[in-house]
């Protein structure tokens, strides 16, 4: 009767223990939503990189390169979560400029190019704007998603932005432009420019 009851207790702990071991992590399960959002941030990413070459080669402006250089590595961590979470590059590693797979990138990406082309000063402005839009979309994404290590990444992707949206402030005002929020709130915007730059896994 003993061996018999050692017996069971062995076959349940069996079985509890092949279930567990089947079935995967909240972590590393990902979402619809937490995918598409994913892929978008790989390639919204390359699109900042790929203006500021633009704009560095036409006006050769450091900020440009030295922000560029910045998206470069913005785009590696990006990378890096999608391979822990099994997810395929859109884009196949691709360093094209202006090469993407989501349509509204594609459209917005021609926009910058020619407002690049106008001057300097609305160069500067683009800059503005692509910092504006990747903080509200990062803000958006770190509120979609359950997966510290994806929360992680938008947040160090935030901070990031935050030092580059202030790095541009500066220059426009030493150009004396001004520039009008157009996705994050006028309050914000000013509350990130008036603050000093922070320290970021990924600037």
């Amino acid at each position: 009767m003993k061996n018999a009851l050692i017996t069971s207790i062995f076959l349940l702990l069996a079985i509890s223990s092949c279930q567990e071991t089947e079935s995967p992590s909240s972590e590393a399960v990902i979402s619809a939503t937490e995918l598409e959002t994913l892929l978008f941030m790989r390639e919204e990413e390359k699109l900042a990189h790929d203006v500021y070459v633009y704009a560095f080669e036409k006006y050769g402006l450091n900020i440009f390169q030295n922000i560029a250089n910045s998206e470069s590595s913005h785009v590696l961590s990006v990378l890096g979560v999608m391979e822990t979470f099994q997810v395929s590059d859109p884009l196949s590693g691709s360093t094209v400029p202006g090469e993407f797979t989501d349509p509204i990138l594609i459209n917005l990406y021609s926009d910058l190019i020619n407002r690049v082309d106008l001057s300097l000063n609305e160069s500067i402005l683009v800059g503005l704007l692509i910092e504006d839009l990747d903080i509200n979309d990062l803000e958006i994404a770190i509120s979609e998603t359950d997966k510290l290590s994806i929360s992680n990444l938008y947040a160090n992707l935030e901070c990031g932005s935050k030092n580059h949206l202030r790095a541009f402030y500066d220059q426009a005002n030493a150009a004396g432009i001004t520039y009008t929020p157009e996705f994050i709130s006028q309050s914000e915007y000013s509350s990130i420019v008036n603050s000093p730059k922070s320290g970021c896994n990924a600037n």
